[in-house]
């Protein structure tokens, strides 16, 4: 369960990282008020569409025939003024209490960002609303492709705070605790996520296997990688809102076992590690939490894509295979070798990968 606080840094950091998000909550909790004052606070417009009271048509679009034929489709009012406006908030409420065209209609908003033919600007935040389907008349879960894509926040204000809305007429909200991401906080969870699955790829993808999870977060390839594109817009420190979304995106069972792992790692940041690699340890720390390491700088250097950046991945790997844990650091290099930008020369450092940079194609002995 996520509180206000925390539902709104969730909202954004998604937001950030192009993750639709879908709030849970029984009626009456304020799901609709928070997307309302989220725009009052960006002086941006908000579109409310209620599933319940809509046609497919009034979320796709109407067909305009000409000649006989379709020729488009025309923008419904509502994206008009998100078009015209270059963003602002959309609200696609009751969204498991519509028809199944209507909601299909929805979902392709939701999750493509289409509507007919036109791209909704980048600038469009798309939240999702949802009562429990047992707790709404005529309500329908999601189908598990169809929740898989979603990153599913359990809302639960406290009384605090709905007693603090109350006062504030539920026009101001708490301050969002998102940061903006670089490419050193992505290799940062980029690298655990990566590690955690090669110590437990059968959590990879698991498929819901009952019906009280089939319409919620599960584990696929698809949402490990949601997850470690929206967990970089959040502080480290931040444990409601990592929580909230790990768990909002590969669900409780692989989510709350990942929480666990990357705790137990206490992995120093890619870019300390980067400027001195003598930071950690090689030879006393586990292989797990050296792979971790290790992952987290090649990902870093790859997503660069830079001679600079591909040079320099090379010292941890290299201060990691002088320094007691070579067969890591070898499969390390093994990724990083392929990831090469074009006309890049292998520091001469890193000519005792001199197997596993042949097997790249790459030339051991023409070293920069």
């Amino acid at each position: 369960m996520a509180d206000l606080a925390t539902t709104v840094t969730v909202i954004d950091a998604a937001a950030r990282a192009g993750v639709a998000v879908l709030l849970w909550s029984d009626p009456g909790t304020g799901k609709s008020s928070i997307v309302r004052a989220l725009a009052a606070a960006d002086q941006v417009p908000v579109e409310t569409l209620i599933g319940s009271q809509r046609e497919p048509v009034d979320i796709a679009g109407w067909p305009v025939v000409a000649d006989g034929a379709v020729q488009t489709v025309a923008l419904p009012d509502w994206a008009k003024t998100l078009v015209d406006a270059g963003g602002g908030y959309l609200l696609l409420d009751e969204l498991t209490t519509c028809s199944a065209a209507t909601q299909a209609a929805m979902l392709t908003v939701a999750l493509e960002r289409m509507v007919g033919r036109h791209k909704l600007p980048t600038g469009v935040r798309i939240v999702a609303a949802a009562n429990p389907p047992d707790r709404s008349a005529g309500g329908v879960d999601l189908t598990p492709p169809m929740a898989n894509r979603f990153l599913h926040i359990m809302f639960d204000p406290s009384t605090d705070e709905w007693l603090t809305g109350m006062r504030a007429g539920f026009r101001t909200l708490p301050a969002s605790r998102a940061i903006a991401a670089d490419d050193l906080r992505t290799a940062d969870e980029v690298g655990a996520v990566c590690a955690f699955i090669e110590a437990r790829p059968e959590l990879l993808h698991h498929y819901p296997d009952t019906d009280e999870a089939a319409g919620r977060a599960w584990p696929s390839r698809r949402s490990w990688d949601a997850t470690a594109r929206v967990l970089p817009f959040l502080r480290a420190d931040d444990t409601a809102s990592i929580t909230a979304v790990v768990l909002g995106l590969v669900g409780d069972g692989a989510g709350s076992e990942y929480l666990q792992w990357k705790a137990s790692m206490d992995l120093p940041a890619v870019a300390d590690v980067i400027a001195d690699p003598s930071i950690v340890d090689w030879g006393s720390a586990r292989p797990d939490q050296v792979w971790a390491v290790l992952s987290g700088v090649v990902a870093w250097a790859s997503s660069k894509g830079t001679t600079d950046a591909w040079v320099t991945g090379w010292g941890p790997l290299v201060a990691a295979a002088t320094s007691g844990a070579p067969d890591v650091a070898g499969a390390a290099a093994r990724a990083l070798a392929v990831a090469r930008p074009a006309g890049a020369k292998v520091p001469a450092a890193a000519r005792k990968f001199r197997d596993v940079l042949i097997a790249a194609g790459l030339d051991a002995e023409r070293a920069a």
